[in-house]
C-alpha cells in the first residue's frame, strides 16, 4: 500500500556542517525541514512559504525584520510566464534577474526593456 498523496511532514533536527566554522555560522545548528510530496504545481512551494511567514509572525517578527529569498527556477519560470515572458526569453531574462541585488533598479529596467519586457512586467518581476 502506498503513501496517500500529497504527503506533508516537517522536523526540526540537529545538524552539522562539514566545513570550517566562520563568524555566525557554526558547524552544529538546528534546521527546520518541511516537505510536501505529490503536488505537481507550485502550490506546495506557496504553502511552505505561507507556513514560514506564519511562523515568523507567530514569534513576533515583522516583515521589516525578516527577509525571505526564493531561489527556484520553477517559481521564477511561473512568475515570468504570468508576466507574459515567452519561453525563449527565459534564459536572458534570468541573467538580468540575477543582477537585482547588484545593480540599480533603473539599470535592471533598462536591461529588461532591451529584451522587450514591458514596463508592467518589469515592475512585477
Amino acid at each position: 500500500k502506498g503513501l496517500p498523496l500529497p504527503a506533508k511532514w516537517s522536523s526540526i533536527g540537529q545538524c552539522w556542517r562539514y566545513e570550517r566554522m566562520t563568524r555566525g555560522r557554526r558547524r552544529e545548528h538546528y534546521q527546520w525541514n518541511m516537505d510536501i510530496v505529490g503536488v505537481a504545481g507550485m502550490e506546495a512551494e506557496a504553502e511552505l512559504l505561507a507556513a514560514i511567514c506564519t511562523f515568523f509572525r507567530n514569534v513576533g517578527l515583522s516583515k521589516e525584520q525578516v527577509g525571505i529569498r526564493v531561489s527556484s527556477r520553477k517559481v521564477l519560470q511561473t512568475v515570468l510566464e504570468r508576466c507574459g515572458i515567452p519561453p525563449e526569453s527565459f534564459a536572458p531574462v534570468c541573467v538580468v534577474v540575477d543582477k537585482l541585488d547588484k545593480i540599480s533598479k533603473e539599470k535592471v529596467a533598462e536591461e529588461l526593456a532591451a529584451l522587450h519586457v514591458v514596463p508592467e512586467a518589469t515592475e512585477d518581476i
